[in-house]
């Protein structure tokens, strides 16, 4: 009896304690969960009467005990749209909100504001790294990396990256062109890869069996070469046909990026900006991300006889809309009611997110109703399609590169050699880059691998990523907008139909590269978008686009992950939207607009065609 009692009071002893663990361990994730939905996060106000004023929504969000406001965004010049109120707040309050929306205002329009990043190949990078999620495991050790030119001079503020099988350890090197990494986990003697992009002046370096010694490594870079008057990318676009005075002159671009050295010698020409996050009026002119600077140059740098990188529309006016590497959503707001503002032509938009704005595309749709023809870089992460490159008011840009025109152990050899499925036009050296995203939103390709730019502050870099195809189709859209005599007569008001027809002529006049929903309509030809000639050269030959791509970039596609407040406020995906009244593309700058049937069994075959090397 003692022992059956002993036994009842053990097996009771034991199970308290279990119950007791079980209940604290649910009561600890409850209070993980709580944190996690409770946690303060960036969020977007906007009210749906546009006449109520930031100050007022400011105001009213005080009253209802929202007192962490970050900044208010006012449209410029009676845009006629509403004001922005970025505050930082629970999920569960901007859901109140939502439902209930704010006494004498009225209804709301609440969604996160989430971080933007410039598309540069940078991006693709940086997701190798494991310093966010990796454990240490031993001591490891130490190295120093020495990074110097060929002739021995120290290659100063270069990134070197090592990553080993356990850790990476990332660092910039000093004037003594030295860094000291420390990998955890690892031993000498381990294979090793190591990346190094210098800032200017030099090609990078992909080297993956690298073996690094405690006592000290020495890494050598090969110099640039000389500037050539017209760069690869110009002369696959047809750059070279277009006549010298072609320079877009009478048109305006807002390159909405990092900034622009305009301590340049081909940069300082460039007056006009905003700091869209600051509202700052100067400090656009500094590019501590050394981002902006090589966009600008690809547009407008100005002609230098002596030394110096060929821009492509040397006499537009351009503008430039700073945004930081903290940027969110808000800050791109700023920079689009600026361009409305400015009746800026083309927005040249090089940042991108994951997921959409429904304020963010309001402005958008309002600029182009103005006139404002957005361009934005498609991505550089190697995923679907950013926005806002994925909204249908803006036209999309992937990028392409060639074989040949960068070194064997370059940074660019690591997308140099993609599988056979991101192979275009077979015999030309061209391919898509792994970094470069892809969708069916996809309108145009560009150039977008070791390009050769300025840099900030007064040198040139070899740069990759989408946000440098980009430019490349923005100086064009100049040039149309320019040179081509439709858009100074029919064309010539601002508006949507204006924005569409020059979408619909750089994608008619295209050369197809295979693979739409990594190229879109292809690349585009200069010489025909301005009517100087038809074409001369027969076209590429394809490379066929395996049919399972299409379910798979489906799939990729998805919102998967998105909460209830997301999905009410994700803007629909798309290639840029042309509207249904324009006509098929006419040879003619000054040729008659209308459409006639005897088109109608083109349009079928080409969307045949399309489907096919979808494979539907």
């Amino acid at each position: 009896m003692n022992a059956n009692s002993d036994d009842g009071r053990g097996a009771e002893s034991s199970a308290r304690p279990s119950s007791r663990r079980s209940a604290e361990a649910a009561a600890a994730a409850a209070t993980r969960g709580m944190r996690t939905t409770r946690a303060a996060r960036r969020y977007m106000i906007a009210p749906t009467d546009a006449s109520i004023t930031a100050a007022v929504v400011a105001e009213r969000l005080r009253d209802a005990g929202i007192t962490d406001i970050v900044r208010t965004v006012e449209p410029r010049g009676g845009a006629g749209m509403p004001a922005v109120t970025v505050v930082r707040t629970t999920r569960e309050t901007a859901a109140t909100l939502r439902r209930t929306g704010l006494p004498n205002v009225g209804g709301l329009l609440i969604e996160r504001d989430h971080a933007l990043q410039p598309a540069t190949m940078a991006a693709r990078f940086g997701r190798r790294s494991s310093l966010t999620t990796a454990t240490p495991l031993g001591t490891g050790f130490t190295t120093t990396i020495q990074v110097q030119g060929e002739n021995e001079q120290p290659v100063e503020r270069a990134i070197v990256q090592l990553l080993g099988r356990q850790w990476s350890a990332e660092g910039i090197t000093g004037r003594d062109g030295k860094v000291n990494l420390t990998l955890f986990g690892e031993l000498p003697g381990r294979s090793i890869t190591l990346l190094v992009k210098p800032r200017a002046g030099y090609w990078g370096l992909f080297r993956e069996h690298f073996d690094p010694q405690a006592d000290g490594n020495v890494v050598v870079l090969r110099p640039l070469p000389p500037l050539e008057e017209l760069p690869w990318g110009g002369q696959l676009m047809q750059f070279d046909s277009v006549p010298p005075d072609y320079r877009g002159t009478g048109t305006r671009i807002a390159l909405i990026d990092t900034g622009v050295a305009t301590s340049h010698r081909q940069l300082a020409g460039i007056k006009l900006g905003l700091d869209a996050a600051a509202g700052d009026e100067r400090a656009w002119s500094q590019d501590s991300a050394s981002h902006g600077t090589p966009c600008a140059g690809i547009l407008a740098a100005a002609v230098d006889k002596d030394a110096g990188v060929r821009s492509y529309a040397p006499g537009v006016e351009l503008h430039v809309c700073k945004l930081g590497l903290d940027a969110h959503c808000s800050d791109l707001v700023a920079a689009l009611d600026y361009c409305i503002d400015k009746d800026i032509d083309i927005a040249c938009i090089g940042y991108g997110c994951a997921r959409g704005s429904a304020i963010v595309e309001q402005r958008l749709a309002l600029g182009k109703r103005q006139g404002v023809a957005a361009i934005a870089a498609a991505g550089s992460d190697g995923g679907p399609v950013q926005f806002p490159a994925c909204s249908s008011q803006v036209l999309a840009i992937g990028a392409i590169g060639r074989s040949g025109t960068f070194p064997d152990d370059g940074l660019e050899s690591t997308e140099s050699n993609p599988p056979s499925d991101l192979l275009l036009a077979a015999g030309s050296g061209l391919f898509v880059p792994g970094f470069s995203c892809a969708g069916t939103e996809i309108d145009l390709c560009a150039p977008g691998v070791a390009v050769i730019s300025c840099q900030s502050p007064d040198g040139y870099a070899a740069c990759s990523g989408t946000s440098i195809a980009a430019p490349h189709v923005a100086a064009l859209a100049a040039l149309v907008l320019a040179h081509r005599g439709e858009f100074q007569t029919r064309f010539a008001r601002r508006d949507a139909r204006r924005v569409e027809r020059l979408f619909q002529v750089l994608k008619e006049t295209a050369q197809p590269l295979g693979d739409p929903l990594r190229t879109g309509a292809g690349l585009p030809d200069a010489a025909r978008a301005l009517g100087i000639q038809q074409p001369v050269f027969a076209s590429l030959r394809l490379a066929p686009l395996p049919a399972s791509q299409l379910s798979e970039m489906r799939r990729a596609i998805g919102l998967a992950g998105l909460d209830d407040l997301e999905l009410l406020t994700e803007p629909a995906r798309g290639p840029a939207a042309i509207g249904q009244v324009l006509s098929p593309f006419a040879p003619s700058p000054n040729g008659p607009v209308g459409r006639s049937g005897s088109n109608v069994g083109t349009d079928v075959r080409m969307l045949r065609e399309t489907m096919a090397r979808a494979g539907l």
